[in-house]
Order: structure tokens, then sequence, then C-alpha cells
């Protein structure tokens, strides 16, 4: 049998030894300086000249000392009855350093911090919440309603909206863009609906207000959807006015590429028919704010846009 345990490297009583009390003090000693092991410092490279009585530093590279410099690098130098004991670490060790607040573990060759991925461990169906916030680094509870956690669930944004049953904002304008000089249709603004992002009952609602000179001559004002080609959910041939504030649901109907919606009328009772597009969702959609003059001295005017989207599966 071996003179030492295997791990601690502390040393067996022998049969009819002498002084048994020195060898159980020198254990009782070095399970003082490792049970619970905390250093004074990892990174202190010069031996200290008056250590306090059961000190324990990791040592760096580079550290210098008439004890120390003898020492092997990460080893544990202990400090007891006013010598220098040298510990040799062994794999799967802890330390807490008292300097820096850091716990370090010894992976056979060096101290180091927990790698941020070994610190936490889930399995595929495990959900967890993170909060951030300058200077934290403390856990906290946070009590969640059915909804809440059907929230962190959701896998995207439109899923959330659609748990929430609520509106987003996905563009808007209040910078002024004026067309006049040609009398060809001519883009003003677009606005990209992301692929997917209305879902097969979803809608997008859209708001414009518009200037324009006010006189007998044609000014077409027209919203498309669908790029520029696309169907024109508001088609206004305006003439004798000076404003027009629109706004239109474009709303597709239990499928991706079937959409209706009013054209030209905001609200209240109207003449005009509804309209039918099969513009495909699934992919991204551009709505287009376009006008044409009939005369090119005159000028229209987009004064603001505001797009909201509504995803609903």
């Amino acid at each position: 049998m071996s003179d030492t345990s295997p791990n601690l490297n502390f040393p067996y009583l022998a049969a009819g030894q002498a002084q048994k009390h020195v060898t159980v003090n020198e254990t009782i000693q070095r399970l003082d300086a490792l049970v619970q092991l905390a250093v004074v410092s990892a990174t202190t490279s010069a031996q200290p000249a008056s250590p306090a009585d059961g000190s324990v530093y990791i040592l760096p590279a580079g550290k210098t000392g008439a004890d120390w410099g003898a020492m092997g690098d990460a080893a544990l130098a202990y400090y007891r009855d006013g010598a220098w004991e040298e510990i040799a670490p062994r794999e799967g060790w802890l330390a807490y350093v008292k300097d820096d607040e850091r716990l370090l573990h010894y992976a056979g060759a060096a101290w180091s911090l927990f790698a941020a991925d070994k610190l936490l461990t889930l399995s595929a169906s495990d959900v967890v919440l993170g909060r951030s916030a300058p200077g934290g680094g403390a856990a906290e509870e946070i009590a969640f309603t059915a909804q809440a956690r059907q929230l962190c669930d959701d896998a995207s944004f439109q899923e959330m909206c659609a748990t929430l049953g609520t509106w987003r904002v996905l563009a808007q304008s209040s910078v002024a863009v004026s067309h006049t000089g040609t009398t060809t249709e001519t883009t003003l603004a677009t606005v990209t609906i992301p692929a997917g992002a209305m879902g097969p009952n979803g809608r997008v609602r859209i708001t414009t207000f518009w200037t324009y000179t006010n006189s007998a001559n044609t000014k077409t004002l027209r919203v498309r959807f669908g790029g520029a080609s696309g169907a024109s959910y508001l088609a206004h041939n305006i003439t004798a006015t000076a404003t027009l504030r629109h706004q239109t649901e474009i709303c597709n109907v239990n499928a991706a590429n079937s959409q209706v919606g009013s054209l030209n009328t905001s609200f209240g009772a109207s003449t005009d028919a509804v309209l039918n597009s099969t513009v495909d969702t699934t992919s991204a959609v551009d709505i287009v704010f376009r006008c044409q003059l009939a005369n090119a001295g005159e000028i229209v005017t987009l004064r603001s846009y505001l797009v909201e989207l509504l995803f609903a599966a």
C-alpha cells in the first residue's frame, strides 16, 4: 500500500509509528488549507514578506521570492508555522480568489474561469428567461402569467403579435416627399412587408396624408399593393381640393394569396366596389405610394404615412 492517500497526498500512519500526532496534525493542517479552498490571490507574483498564518496563494507564472521562486507555476503556496509549503493541485479542484472575487477551477495545467457555456446546461425542453442590467449579475425570480409564458415560447415576432392580439407599426414617416415636372406616374415611397408577416388571416392598415395643387386639373393619388404595378387600394382622381387623408385595410382572407379591401373610401357608406387582389404574401410584398399629374407644372406631396401590421394565422 502507498504511504500517502491517492487524491490529497496525505501521509498514512505507519504500524508502530512513534509520534503519530505529528503525522495526524500535518494532515489536519493540509485539510485546513484545502477544504473550502479560499486563496488570497491568484495574481500576486512577489512572495509576501509577512503573510498571515494559514494564507494560501495560487502561484502565477513569473513569481519571485526565496521560497516561491522554486515552486511550480499554478501550485498552491501554503504558509503555516513560519514556513511555506508547496501543494500540487489536482484536476477538478475549485478555489475562491478573495482579492478579485472569482471562482477558479484547475483543469490539470492551469487555473481558469468556467467557460460561459459550462455554467448552465439545458435540456431540449428547457425554457429560460434571462435578465440583463448595467452592473447586474444577480438572478431574480420573476412571476409569469400564462400569456407571458406563451410569449417566451413564441418563435417569432409574428407569433408574439398573434399571442397578444395586437397591431405593430411596420413603417412610418413624416418627412414630406413631393413630385412635379412630369405626367408619368411616379413612386414617392415604398414599404416592404416581410415574407409571411401577415399570415393567412392577417391584415395591413395604411394611413396617408396628402397635399396638392388646388386646381381643376386631375391629380391621381395611388397606394399599390404588390409593387409599382400592383393592385390600387387608393386610386383617387383629385381636382379642386387641397388635402386628402386616407386610410384602408387590406385583409388576407383565409389564404396568404387572397386579399380584400375598400377602394378609395376610408369610412362610411360608399358606392365604390370592394377590391380583391391575389398577391402572394408568403413572399415579401411592396406597398408603393405613387402619384400622377395631368399638368406637369403642378405638385403633389405625400406629407406622411403609417403602415400597421396584424399577423393572424
